[in-house]
C-alpha cells in the first residue's frame, strides 16, 4: 500500500495531462497543488458581533423576546417570526460575547449562575446558526455543531458548550440542553435563571421523552430509538436505576421510567418489550 499511493497519484496526473493536452501544464499545476494539500478547505472564521462599549451583564432580556416571539409550543423555531426580532438576537449575542464564567467570573458565583448562562447561550447561538441555514434537512456538522463563534471572551462552538455541560455530574444537564434539532431537547419558551434551572431540567427531560419526533417508537420493528445525546448515558442511567431500585434486570427503557410522567411515562410503558436502539446522530432542524 505504501507503494500504490504514489503510483496512483502519477497515473491520475498522467491521465489528466493526456485529456487536457492543450493546457497540460496548467492542469498539472492545479492537480499537483491539490495533491499536495494546497486546495484543503480553509478554517471557518468565527462569527463575531461588535461588542464595543458593552459591559458584561447576566442579562437575557433580548433572548426572552426572541424566544417569546419565535419559539412554538413544541420547542420548534419559527424562522419567519425570528426575522422580525433578529436584531434583538444579535444584540444579545454581542453581550454574551463579553459576558460569561471566564470573561466575567464575578457575575457567576454559583453553579446555577453558570449553568443558566450556558443553557441560554446555547439556545441563542443554536437559533442564530439555524437562521443561517437553508431548508430543514440535516445540515453538515460544520455548519451547526462545529461552527465557531465569539462567546465568554473566547472562541466557542455548540460542541464546546456541550463539553462544558457534559462535565457536570448529572447526565440530565447535557440531555436537557436546548437545541434546534429533533435529535436534541427543544428550545425553551423563556430563558432559564439560576433560581429555576435545576427544576426546569427535570421538566425538559420529561418533554424530551414525550416528544414522538425525538424519542421514536417504531411499532412495526418493536424498537424505541433513543437520540445519541441520551443513548451515550445508558450505562450510567441503568446503573443508577439498579442502585436506587435494586432492579438487577433493568433495561434502558425501564431505567428511564423514574424520569418520566404523563405522556412520556405512557410512551415508555407502551415500549415495554421493545429493543432500545440508538437514533440517528443528527436529526432534521426543528423549524417551521
Amino acid at each position: 500500500m505504501r507503494v500504490a499511493a504514489p503510483v496512483l497519484g502519477r497515473t491520475m496526473i498522467g491521465v489528466a495531462a493526456w485529456i487536457f493536452k492543450p493546457s497540460a501544464s496548467w492542469g498539472l499545476l492545479v492537480l499537483g497543488a491539490c495533491w499536495g494539500g494546497a486546495c484543503a478547505p480553509r478554517a471557518i472564521e468565527p462569527i463575531r458581533f461588535d461588542s464595543t462599549g458593552l459591559r458584561p451583564a447576566a442579562d437575557y432580556r433580548g433572548l426572552a423576546v426572541v424566544l417569546r416571539r419565535s419559539v412554538t409550543a413544541g420547542g420548534m423555531l419559527d424562522r419567519r417570526r425570528l426575522a422580525d426580532c433578529i436584531d434583538r438576537l444579535d444584540a444579545q449575542l454581542a453581550l454574551l460575547a463579553v459576558t460569561g464564567p471566564d470573561a466575567s467570573p464575578g457575575l457567576f458565583v454559583t453553579e446555577e449562575d453558570a449553568l443558566a448562562y450556558w443553557y441560554n447561550a446555547r439556545a441563542a447561538w443554536a437559533i442564530k446558526l439555524a437562521s443561517l441555514l437553508e431548508g430543514d434537512k440535516p445540515p453538515r456538522r460544520e455548519l451547526l455543531e462545529d461552527r465557531p463563534f465569539a462567546l465568554d471572551g473566547r472562541t466557542m462552538t455548540l460542541c464546546g458548550i456541550d463539553a462544558v455541560l457534559a462535565g457536570y455530574d448529572d447526565w440530565r444537564v447535557l440531555v436537557a440542553a436546548p437545541d434546534v434539532r429533533f435529535s436534541r431537547a427543544g428550545l425553551p419558551a423563556k430563558p432559564l435563571s439560576a433560581s429555576n434551572v435545576h427544576t426546569r431540567i427535570a421538566g425538559r427531560i420529561n418533554e424530551f421523552l414525550a416528544d414522538p419526533k425525538r424519542v421514536v417508537l417504531d411499532v412495526e420493528r418493536k424498537e424505541i430509538r433513543i437520540p445519541p445525546v441520551l443513548w451515550r448515558f445508558r450505562g450510567r442511567i441503568i446503573e443508577e436505576h439498579r442502585k436506587a431500585c435494586g432492579a438487577e434486570a433493568a433495561t434502558f427503557t425501564t431505567a428511564l421510567l423514574p424520569h418520566a410522567s404523563g405522556r412520556a411515562l405512557r410512551r415508555l410503558q407502551d415500549a415495554a418489550g421493545f429493543a432500545a436502539v440508538p437514533g440517528l446522530p443528527y436529526g432534521e432542524i426543528a423549524v417551521k
